[in-house]
């Protein structure tokens, strides 16, 4: 892995570079690893500087941050649940094409706890509550 210095001296070289480049598309090349090299050097002098602030830092976290990560966790969960249950009570209005997009997607999220293939009980559940929209406007209109 370089050093913050090793990717500054890169981007100096790219920079020596820029210089004498003879085409509009070698100026921009030179121009993006110039500037890439730059970025990098920076990120590494930012990691450096912020080490306590990053995921994995060794510094285990005190109750009052692991309360409000678990709330923040139950929050998304939340959000994530009502998202899910808007999902499949409009299920049926939502075009087919989308239909398998979402339907993909979903089945291609990892749970190790899962006993089935997702995919699997993800059908059955949309089987299983395809009418379940119609039943529940119907109850709302009284019907």
């Amino acid at each position: 892995m370089f050093t913050p210095e090793q990717y500054r001296q890169k981007a100096a070289q790219y920079d020596a570079l820029l210089k004498t480049a003879r085409t509009p598309a070698e100026e921009a090349e030179y121009r993006d690893l110039k500037q890439s090299y730059g970025s990098l050097a920076e990120n590494l002098d930012w990691l450096a500087a912020n080490s306590a602030k990053t995921v994995g830092s060794g510094k285990h976290p005190s109750l009052r941050e692991r309360a409000e990560r678990d709330d923040a966790y139950a929050e998304q969960e939340n959000v994530l649940r009502c998202l899910g249950a808007a999902v499949i009570l409009n299920w049926n209005t939502i075009p087919q094409k989308l239909q398998r997009a979402l339907f993909e997607a979903a089945s291609s999220i990892e749970n190790s706890e899962r006993k089935a293939p997702l995919k699997d009980v993800l059908a059955q559940f949309l089987h299983d509550h395809k009418d379940d929209a119609q039943k529940q406007q119907q109850h709302q209109n009284g019907g």
